[in-house]
């Protein structure tokens, strides 16, 4: 379901924080002419704008786009249309004299509606940390990497319950959020291998979704290029596409 104008305008200021330009100024962006939505940040040292020339990052996001990087980059991708940048082979292309190394290519979804949940009576909800790690420590290291659902700002475990409050079994799967400026959840899910694709990553997710919503952030979800499992959830969940965020490393 489509965001409405406010949330959008709240997801444009967390992203405008958080590379470092002035409140609005990714909102005032999708107000320009075609042509003008493109933002540019260079981080070399010295630059008052910036200050890591090894790492880039492009991120479309509705009808503008800002390209965070250190000035050459800047200057050779000026010509560049946003949807032939936003390719990961782009990005290093444009970046091959440095040494440029992916970090990925990854849609972001955004929501403003909590989907409906059906409270199960054979898993209970748990808030402890220790409960997450558990989970992590039943999984595998590279999705366990990926996600680093223990170490977000807040974690919603499910471990399988009798119905009375007494755990019967290992935690089988969890989301969480880490907050972003005070503004967006940004969500993460952990499923247990043998009892994926029976929708309990769907419900932990939810469950977050609404966490996040009752602390005031806006949940988003990102779903790395080629993930159609990450981006089906997306769509069952009801997030709704805004854009993209591609990233690279020079010179590592």
């Amino acid at each position: 379901m489509p965001v409405n104008s406010h949330t959008r305008q709240i997801i444009e200021l967390a992203w405008s924080r958080i590379l470092g330009l002035p409140d609005g100024s990714i909102t005032e962006a999708a107000g320009s002419p075609p042509g003008a939505r493109r933002i540019e940040v260079a981080t070399d040292s010295g630059s008052h704008d910036g200050e890591d020339e090894q790492i880039a990052t492009f991120v479309r996001l509705y009808r503008s786009s800002v390209l965070y990087g250190p000035r050459w980059l800047l200057d050779a991708a000026r010509d560049v249309d946003d949807e032939v940048l936003a390719l990961e082979s782009t990005m290093i292309r444009l970046g091959a004299g440095h040494a440029a190394r992916s970090l990925g290519e990854s849609a972001l979804y955004y929501a403003e509606d909590v989907p409906e949940i059906e409270r199960s009576s054979s898993v209970a909800v748990s808030y402890e940390a220790a409960d997450a790690a558990a989970l992590e420590a039943l999984c595998p290291a590279d999705d366990v990497t990926e996600v680093g659902l223990s170490g977000l700002d807040a974690t919603f475990t499910l471990v399988p319950d009798d119905g009375s409050g007494t755990p019967t079994g290992d935690p089988v799967a969890g989301a969480g959020y880490e907050e972003w400026q005070g503004l967006i959840g940004h969500l993460g899910v952990l499923v247990r291998p043998d009892v994926r694709r029976m929708g309990l990553g769907a419900y932990a997710a939810a469950i977050a979704m609404e966490e996040a919503f009752t602390e005031g952030l806006v949940p988003q979800w990102r779903a790395a290029l080629g993930n159609t499992a990450s981006q089906h959830l997306a769509d069952t969940l009801g997030f709704e596409l805004a854009g993209s965020q591609t990233t690279v490393l020079f010179n590592q």
